[in-house]
């Protein structure tokens, strides 16, 4: 118990061990909360002891002491832990005071702190020195983060990466109308200045933005870092931005967080090559981008080309995305909105009118919601044999808007039975899975092809992704299904997208 190794610290008795085992109890993410209480319970509000640790001759007991006592809260310890900070020549340590601190009432020390943030930014850094003024910057950066900010370069001239499914990249270019394009691989480059008319098209996954000062660099921590700030990553980051507010135009930008996320092959991915640059461009910038692997403003992605090098693209993580908010619930393996919505652009010219619309195997609602979206049906069936997916899509279709003409039914759909026809299918067909065999789907397909054909009227069209286009064609065909189109999605997956009749 948490409260015996603190008897153990107050008697003297293995003073660094215990002490270890205390940081990490509070630490925990499942019982943390409750080693807390209980400690707070046995110290009864007299931190003195943690206090008398910060006075330690071990580094390592001094820097746990400051976490503990940065965890209990208790404003009391703000006072010997600002005098720590200060007094402790220990680099390793000096992270750990300041995030005790903010976890405190520590305006009192704000100046001293700011002053100290300043030396660092001022002041050359060795390589001995490196990680630890890291650690050090990026809790005072916490403390001196100046406002919210939000995108805001919707009308500068901006050249972007659509990215889309490969073998339709030709859906979103058509979508991009007149604007300077064109195809590539990953789908689809523009330029222009009006982001906002972007912004609605459906068929693309990532909006990633190409700097144009700096386009590739080395594969090289520090030489990428050096060419990404000599070829003015900054100024094209922080001029896309702003502060939110009315008055906030003026303002400089003074901090922006940012990721790397390196695109190469596992044979030349270096697993700390990532890590490194960040530091390498935090001490470039003068810590005017601020590595934060979770909360991030920016991400800058490394895409390895032919040559070896890297080109560089930016993902504006503050770029608002409207065009599937009503997707605020997933399961594992549920479609993509994006894909969903390139399905249905692909099927829409066999869309039935007034259709009464059936999806025997809904998940959460995302293609229900995308062939609303498409052009309207006089209603929808969801059927999901999972009571997760049902309640989920309740949320999702609500949102999108079309919950107040959909039924949702948690049941097998082999045991579903209907008084009136439907003209219309759209699915996405099961899987291969762990819990899941060939011979599981195979007979899924069977069951299906023979059990559709009593629910449809005689004009009925069935729109289906699938990854077994075998079992499509050979029980469709059997049960006088034709198929009118055939799209591959991804030959990796063997996805298809089926049009039957």
């Amino acid at each position: 118990m948490i409260r015996d190794n603190y008897l153990n610290i107050v008697s003297g008795l293995e003073v660094k061990e215990n002490l270890l085992v205390i940081k990490d109890s509070l630490k925990d993410r499942n019982k943390g909360g409750r080693e807390k209480e209980a400690l707070i319970f046995a110290i009864n509000g007299d931190i003195s002891k943690f206090v008398e640790l910060l006075n330690n001759s071990d580094p390592k007991i001094r820097k746990n002491a400051a976490i503990v006592l940065g965890i209990l809260g208790i404003q009391e310890a703000a006072e010997p832990l600002f005098k720590a900070y200060s007094e402790d020549d220990i680099k390793y340590n000096k992270a750990a005071y300041v995030e005790a601190l903010r976890a405190l009432d520590y305006s009192e020390y704000q100046d001293a702190l700011k002053k100290r943030y300043d030396e660092l930014r001022s002041n050359p850094i060795s390589e001995d020195d490196k990680k630890h003024v890291l650690d050090e910057m990026k809790q005072l950066k916490a403390i001196f983060g100046t406002g919210k900010i939000e995108f805001t370069g919707y009308e500068l001239l901006n050249e972007c990466v659509l990215t889309t499914n490969r073998n339709h990249k030709n859906l979103t270019a058509e979508a991009v109308g007149r604007l300077p394009h064109k195809e590539f691989t990953a789908g689809v480059m523009v330029k222009t200045k009006n982001l906002k008319q972007l912004r609605v098209i459906r068929t693309y996954d990532e909006m990633l933005f190409i700097p144009d000062s700096v386009k590739t660099v080395s594969f090289s921590a520090k030489e990428a870092a050096k060419e990404l700030i000599d070829g003015g990553i900054i100024k094209y980051i922080t001029e896309r931005l702003g502060y939110a507010g009315e008055k906030a135009e003026n303002r400089e930008i003074s901090t922006v967080k940012f990721r790397i996320d390196l695109r190469a092959d596992k044979e030349t991915k270096d697993s700390d090559f990532s890590k490194k640059l960040a530091g390498e461009l935090e001490i470039l910038s003068n810590w005017k981008l601020t590595n934060s692997t979770s909360d991030y403003d920016v991400e800058i992605r490394l895409v390895k080309n032919s040559s070896g090098n890297l080109n560089v693209l930016v993902n504006f993580a503050l770029l608002k995305d409207g065009r599937f908010t009503y997707r605020k619930e997933s399961i594992a393996a549920t479609v993509k909105p994006y894909l969903a919505a390139t399905l249905v652009e692909l099927a829409h010219p066999y869309f039935r009118k007034n259709a009464a619309v059936l999806d025997p195997f809904c998940g959460v609602g995302t293609l229900i919601a995308e062939r609303e979206i498409a052009g309207n049906a006089r209603i929808y069936y969801g059927i999901d044999i999972f009571g997760e997916a049902i309640e989920k899509a309740k949320t999702n279709l609500k949102l999108a808007g079309v919950l107040r003409k959909t039924e949702l039914i948690n049941k097998d759909f082999f045991a579903f039975s209907h008084d009136y026809k439907f003209n219309e299918v759209i699915t996405e067909m099961p899987f291969e899975t762990a819990s899941k065999s060939s011979k599981d789907i195979e007979s899924i397909y069977s069951s299906f092809f023979a059990k559709i054909r009593s629910l449809l009227e005689k004009d009925a069209v069935l729109i289906i992704y699938t990854r077994n286009p075998e079992y499509v064609k050979s029980y469709g065909e059997l049960n006088d299904f034709k198929i009118r189109e055939n799209f591959e999605i991804s030959k990796f997956e063997n996805s298809y997208l089926m049009i039957l009749e």
